[in-house]
């Protein structure tokens, strides 16, 4: 096959350290050349791949973007992955797959995908496809013996549940390393910083090998988000390193789980209790073959050609007339 994918203009791909969309558009560009198809990928500047053209955005206008893509796309693709949003919305007159890494989708989009189930029947209304996230199970160190720390990695902000896991830590009397990007000040002054200290520290942005370490030599990974998460990459990445993560009930959290429902909390207690007796959840082994045979870049690339040979057996996707990609692609070749 011939395939478009498309990134954002934010984070190069590979991302180095935070970049989950990034992430997964690499881990499906690398393992669809290594099967054989030709992947033609457009992304921010400084983006490196073995596909058989990167193309990189010259503007960071959206609109220029799109004129991009549209001058540079090559002959005869035959299906066009947008994990960006701007060509599936665009409608170009090729099977065009539009992946939401949110909640939502817009309803110009012809063939919407989810990462979840949950996000597909909530928020998609059950319009469209849900195909899981994928990491690469050599990118995670595993380790069976664990340090005397807990980790929450992610957001500093309400809805991650930062402060869900310093309660969790203090009733536990256990360490607390707390890893990510401070994106609301009022609520880490309010609601973090003063429980920094001995036992709850704060170490900033982490990525590559140091969040490889930290998730590897973990005792627990706390995933305390409060909102409906539409899936929840860090609950995989906890147990490919072999690390029990637990989690609420929320969002995608407990369809990833389902094969590990012991790892699911009600509250911050319950939570704090499955701390206390490690010996009843599942083995650092277990985690991580469970993450192999659900979760792998492999598993992804699967999942996704399934879904590429569906659409253009089936003719899921209906050519419109007078597109926003038509208008624009008349206007550049000076058609109008």
């Amino acid at each position: 096959m011939r395939i478009a994918l498309i990134s954002t203009n934010t984070i190069p791909v590979p991302p180095k350290d935070y970049g989950g969309t990034q992430r997964e558009v690499h881990y499906l560009t690398e393992e669809l050349v290594k099967r054989g198809h030709e992947v033609f990928l457009f992304a921010k500047k400084g983006s490196s791949s073995n596909a058989t053209r990167t193309f990189e955005y010259e503007s960071n206008d959206r609109k220029e973007q799109l004129d991009f893509i549209i001058k540079n796309l090559p002959p005869n693709v035959d299906i066009i992955h947008d994990h960006y949003g701007i060509v599936a919305k665009a409608n170009p007159p090729i099977p065009t797959i539009g992946q939401s890494h949110s909640q939502g989708s817009d309803s110009r989009i012809q063939i919407p995908v989810y990462v979840s189930k949950f996000i597909l029947r909530k928020y998609g209304k059950r319009r469209g496809y849900a195909v899981h996230n994928g990491i690469r199970m050599d990118d995670y160190t595993f380790r069976t013996t664990k340090q005397n720390y807990m980790l929450f990695l992610g957001r500093l902000i309400k809805k991650k549940g930062v402060h869900l896991a310093i309660k969790v830590a203090k009733e536990t009397g256990k360490q607390l390393i707390i890893a990510g990007t401070l994106n609301d000040k009022k609520y880490y002054n309010s609601k973090i910083k003063p429980h920094l200290g001995k036992n709850i520290r704060y170490v900033g942005v982490v990525g590559g090998d140091r969040k490889r370490q930290l998730l590897a030599n973990a005792s627990f990974v706390l995933f305390t988000s409060t909102w409906d998460e539409p899936f929840g990459l860090v609950l995989v990445e906890s147990m490919a390193s072999g690390t029990p993560v637990l989690g609420f009930r929320k969002g995608g959290v407990a369809e990833v789980l389902r094969g590990m429902p012991q790892l699911l909390c009600r509250t911050t207690s319950d939570m704090a209790e499955k701390v206390k007796n490690r010996k009843r959840l599942p083995a650092a082994r277990k985690l991580r073959r469970y993450v192999r045979t659900r979760y792998s870049d492999i598993i992804l690339t699967d999942s996704v050609l399934k879904l590429y040979q569906k659409v253009l057996d089936n003719n899921l996707y209906k050519i419109r007339k007078n597109t926003l990609w038509n208008r624009r692609k008349a206007k550049l070749l000076g058609l109008r």
